[in-house]
């Protein structure tokens, strides 16, 4: 009698990282579609920061709340348009989107959160949101490093994690941290969203 064949049946370490790769390629491809939540991100951040810092310092006139809320509304427009367009393309079920979608609406409803109580209560705390940003913004970026593959981000993460622990150790909170708060913005955001569309658009 002839045994049968179980060749089909063992496991194929080989074809389960073919099938992990091939997931994490197809998670880096959807998420560079998101890279323009960044660059939209980014940008008006830096914009809002050096903005505040030149109003603070007397070159603009006090316009900090205006330039917030404009901010905020500006913003969450512009985000839910892209993720409307989003919904419009192609999905797939893929783990790795969903993780990276995820922690960035999480940080989003964060701040919110926080500014918006923070203005309407008029108990803004300048170095506490530096802090609080700093460190959901590091969080961010570590999700997604580990879940997109992107090794680069961690460095992203470790710069907002450093610039919390410098804020930590602060006993006054200069107006110079706005400027601080504007090149990050522009460097460990914006320079991110625009990686994640050229990534798209090369499709690595």
């Amino acid at each position: 009698m002839t045994q049968p064949d179980n060749t089909s049946h063992k496991h194929n370490p080989e074809a389960d990282l073919a099938l992990i790769r091939s997931m994490m390629a197809a998670g880096r491809r959807r998420a560079g579609v998101d890279g323009a939540h960044l660059i939209l991100w980014g940008f008006l951040l830096m914009a809002t920061f050096f903005i505040q810092y030149a109003s603070v310092v007397g070159y603009l006139p006090p316009i900090q709340s205006i330039l917030w809320g404009v901010t905020i509304i500006i913003g969450w427009s512009g985000s839910m348009i892209l993720g409307r367009k989003m919904e419009r393309s192609p999905q797939e079920s893929n783990p790795a989107l969903t993780a990276y979608v995820s922690a960035w609406l999480a940080v989003g409803i964060t701040m919110l959160l926080h500014f918006t109580t923070s203005l309407l209560t008029q108990n803004f705390d300048p170095r506490a949101s530096t802090m609080l940003s700093t460190g959901v913004f590091g969080v961010a970026f570590f999700v997604m490093a580990q879940v997109l593959g992107l090794r680069p981000f961690l460095l992203v993460a470790a710069g907002w994690w450093l610039i919390l622990a410098y804020v930590v150790q602060l006993t006054r909170y200069p107006v110079e941290m706005l400027l601080v708060m504007g090149v990050a913005c522009g460097a460990l955001i914006l320079v991110p969203g625009l990686f994640l569309r050229r990534l798209n658009t090369t499709g690595q």
